[in-house]
């Protein structure tokens, strides 16, 4: 199961896989950091700068992953906040 953080002030998605807590990072394209354990060597997570720029330009690189990632149906409906029911305010 993805470990999905946003933080929509920076516009970065944070995707975990498995426990990060021994992991350095390796920028294997502009702007997507790969999170890999340091003793497996197996990735644990990445970060993907400006996400919904990228997602709503049809922008994102793939980046090889242990897991298939729809963003469309995996990410972004986690991401974004609920529309307001009818009559909400």
């Amino acid at each position: 199961m993805l470990n999905l953080n946003y933080d929509s002030s920076s516009d970065v998605l944070y995707i975990g896989l498995a426990d990060k807590s021994n992991s350095y990072g390796d920028e294997v394209a502009n702007g997507y950091v790969l999170l890999i354990d340091n003793d497996t060597d197996e990735i644990t997570g990445l970060t993907i700068f400006d996400f919904m720029y990228r997602y709503n330009n049809g922008i994102l690189t793939t980046v090889s992953l242990p897991v298939h990632i729809d963003y469309t149906n995996d990410v972004v409906p986690y991401i974004m906040p609920a529309p307001l029911a009818a009559g909400q305010n």
